[in-house]
């Protein structure tokens, strides 16, 4: 064998057992789902919000696209606009949650039974921006539920375990998941990061011009 045959040969074996080291660990990691919450009719906006475009992708893609390198799995949770979203959304399972109209508890539940005994990461369709140092912030956390904070107030992605899926998935559909976590506080962890997006969402066709100013910046 030529010199140069047997080095390529030694970094093809190399290469080999990286990635089967890296497959190993990731297969002993907690298996994430991330749940996008989609199932809101947008009644301040007056038009699907989510479709809106920035940097010439819907609001939606961007949500999906935050989460998506740090998740096994993306459930997107649909209601009213769920045609018009099937049409757009690529590479998630999609959910639709046939109580959409009880509020955005309902949409937390379908999605969660969907999930369970795998951990989740819970965000709000219109919550565009968040940036990768704060999920990874809230993927190192100790605690059962994570909650990132901004100068004081928290906001989104909420991180909860699988044991605590599990509870929440019993909860009343008229529930919030605000009280759910209060009543489970002593296990929750507050993670200051220094992100504003985690409180910026999409609730009015202002809000969305200030979005795309910010993606012009």
């Amino acid at each position: 064998m030529p010199p140069s045959t047997f080095i390529v040969f030694l970094e093809n074996i190399e290469t080999n057992i990286a990635l089967a080291y890296n497959t190993s660990i990731h297969m002993n990691e907690n298996f994430i789902v991330g749940i996008v919450l989609a199932g809101g009719s947008s009644t301040r906006a007056k038009v699907n919000k989510l479709l809106l475009e920035v940097d010439r992708k819907p609001l939606i893609s961007h949500t999906i696209n935050t989460i998506s390198p740090f998740v096994n799995k993306v459930i997107v949770v649909t209601g009213k606009y769920h045609n018009e979203l099937c049409k757009i959304i690529q590479n998630c399972e999609i959910v639709f949650n046939s109580n959409h109209e009880l509020g955005m508890f309902s949409s937390i539940l379908t999605g969660v039974n969907k999930a369970i005994g795998k951990d989740v990461l819970i965000i709000p369709g219109d919550i565009t921006n968040v940036s990768s140092t704060t999920i990874k912030a809230l993927l190192s956390g100790s605690k059962a539920i994570r909650i990132p904070s901004f100068n004081g107030k928290t906001g989104h992605p909420v991180f909860i375990d699988k044991h605590y899926v599990e509870l929440l998935s019993k909860e009343p559909i008229d529930y919030k998941l605000c009280d759910f976590i209060a009543k489970h506080n002593n296990d929750v962890e507050i993670i200051e990061v220094n992100d504003s997006f985690i409180n910026f969402d999409v609730d009015t066709l202002d809000d969305y011009n200030k979005l795309r100013k910010e993606f012009t910046l």
